[in-house]
């Protein structure tokens, strides 16, 4: 039971210190592109670069994080409960493999995460440039 709690008061607290979206620069079209096509191209690049980074610039920083630790725990508690057994029953004890998978899945997500924002924020201006338009102001990560 209070590894329960420990493990709700740690998300809260994750989930708390970085709420709201990855602040993408500001862009000038340096060509004549029209508002919109601004809108859109601005989209686009960070639909682009979020498949490529695996990271989502509309969740915060925190909420990131926890994507990827529950993503690759469970994969990785589906991955080692395959190799040593799945439990019979809700009353059974998770087996080894079950334990084991799911820590190195937490492990591997929280891993991951360490550069991902700052990677995004370089590719998201390289990917803005490339169509066109100057980036006016550079957040500190990128720097």
């Amino acid at each position: 039971m209070a590894g329960r709690v420990a493990g709700l008061v740690l998300a809260a607290a994750l989930a708390a210190s970085g709420c709201g979206s990855t602040k993408v620069p500001d862009t000038v079209a340096a060509q004549a592109q029209t508002a919109t096509q601004h809108r859109l191209d601005v989209a686009d690049c960070k639909a682009e670069v979020g498949y490529r980074t695996n990271y989502n610039g509309d969740v915060s920083p925190a909420g990131n994080v926890l994507r990827n630790l529950f993503t690759l725990g469970t994969a990785g508690a589906a991955v080692g409960g395959l190799i040593t057994g799945l439990p019979a029953s809700t009353a059974s004890d998770a087996t080894e493999g079950l334990i084991a998978g799911a820590g190195a899945g937490g492990i591997a997500g929280g891993a991951i995460r360490v550069s991902g924002r700052s990677r995004f924020e370089r590719e998201w201006s390289a990917c803005m440039e490339s169509r066109g338009y100057t980036v006016v102001a550079t957040p500190g990560t990128i720097r």
